[in-house]
């Protein structure tokens, strides 16, 4: 039976649509949990994928990185016009099945190049899942409740982060790092049924038929970069991301060179705190940032900006340390804190444009932020590794990681130059 969403999330009054709104945001939330799984399992298997070939650090940043993020990024925009004129739902279920395919396929190659491919075939399904999500959030949900209702969205990637850890470290110590990826890829095909059978396309401000695609991407392009606090959410988010992808895609690699853990104990440890922990630091800072939001939305920014400077020194000090006890203790909180960032931000993402362009907004939003932060993050750590390797030895990639650490203090700075602007370019919104 399909769950019906004919109402706007103003007018969600009643407990059965109480009910079924909850209900879709619990499945999107799943959604973003398989889409992280299958990104992010390569992180665990570096390793092992490098030795197989015989890659370098600068190789095994780019396979991690930019093969995924370029394709993802882009063709976001696209598919999120798309999603602004077509059933959101479906064009999820379909970029379901491409990501879950195409994982299978990277167990199955036979050359980096073909696994580089892959990985590419991977960032293109996931491409439309996270816009036409917080389209459909957005719709489902007021402003005052959306902080939260995005948080536990961006939770989705903490569990998804857990699960494609625990999975691609235990299940590489006993059957291999192919195998892992068809593991991690099985998920998706239940997820994509029960979406495709089970929910319903809410109903939204439509675009006018008039406009042609390209029309609308340049128009929602152009609307976007027009927006003072978008440009410097975008910039606040991205530099941010570069630090954090670069750190957490090389942590499992940074803790089986340098304290000598398995794939599987590595995987184990940071799929705890990044994933349990970083999963509840998201739905509570969410769920705080609703709170402050009643007062001030500028919250929104503030709470981002204080959680990533309370990570950073603690961070330096986790990759400095030689102790393993330490090492693992100094990640505890910003593990716990690493996304409290994103409900808030993708909030005044949707909250800066009209309703009828809000896909197209997050996936400007998104290609900025993967291009940089994904694409760029982990590709800096590896190419800084290989550079240091002359004058740091086997310190090289500790040192990599604090060097492009250091990145997210811009992103403190640009986070308080959008508190400077937002409230302002709110009001100007509700006048487009």
């Amino acid at each position: 039976m399909s769950v019906d969403l004919n109402t706007e999330a103003s007018e969600n009054r009643n407990l059965s649509m109480q009910g079924s709104r909850y209900y879709v945001l619990i499945l999107l939330t799943f959604t973003a949990s398989i889409n992280f799984v299958d990104r992010q399992i390569l992180s665990v298997l570096l390793e092992p994928i490098g030795q197989e070939f015989a890659l370098s650090d600068s190789l095994l940043g780019l396979l991690s990185g930019i093969a995924f993020a370029a394709f993802y990024s882009v063709l976001g925009i696209p598919i999120a016009v798309l999603a602004d004129r077509l059933n959101r739902r479906n064009i999820i279920v379909v970029c379901i099945s491409i990501f879950s395919v195409m994982t299978a396929i990277c167990g199955s190659v036979g050359s980096f190049m073909q696994l580089f491919l892959a990985r590419i075939g991977v960032g293109i399904g996931e491409a439309g899942t996270a816009p036409a999500s917080q389209s459909i959030i957005s719709d489902l949900f007021p402003v005052a409740e959306r902080p939260f209702a995005m948080s536990l969205l961006a939770a989705g990637g903490n569990i998804g982060l857990m699960l494609g850890l625990l999975i691609g470290g235990w299940v590489n110590e006993w059957y291999g790092w192919r195998m892992a990826f068809l593991v991690a890829a099985a998920p998706g095909v239940l997820i994509a049924l029960t979406i495709w059978f089970t929910v319903r396309e809410p109903p939204r401000a439509k675009t006018p038929k008039d406009i042609t695609l390209l029309s609308e991407i340049l128009e929602g392009v152009s609307l976007v970069g027009q927006i003072p606090s978008f440009r410097r959410l975008a910039i606040a988010g991205s530099l941010y991301g570069l630090s954090a992808y670069g750190i957490h895609t090389w942590m499992p690699a940074y803790y089986i060179r340098y304290h000598d853990m398995t794939t599987g104990e590595a995987g184990t440890i940071i799929s705890l705190i990044v994933g349990v922990l970083g999963a509840t630091g998201a739905i509570v800072g969410g769920a705080l940032c609703s709170k402050l939001n009643q007062r001030d939305l500028r919250w929104s920014c503030w709470l981002p900006a204080i959680a990533i400077g309370i990570s950073l020194p603690l961070l330096i000090a986790m990759l400095i340390t030689n102790n393993t006890a330490l090492a693992i203790g100094f990640f505890i909180i910003p593990g716990a804190l690493s996304s409290i960032y994103a409900g808030p931000t993708w909030s005044l993402v949707q909250e800066l444009v009209p309703n009828h362009k809000r896909a197209i907004a997050a996936s400007v939003y998104l290609m900025i932020f993967n291009l940089i932060g994904l694409g760029l993050g982990p590709l800096f750590v590896g190419i800084l590794s290989d550079v240091y390797i002359p004058h740091l030895g086997d310190g090289s990639l500790r040192w990599s990681m604090i060097s492009v650490l250091m990145v997210s203090v811009l992103g403190i700075v640009f986070y308080l130059r959008a508190a400077g602007s937002v409230l302002n370019d709110i009001r100007l919104s509700q006048d487009r």
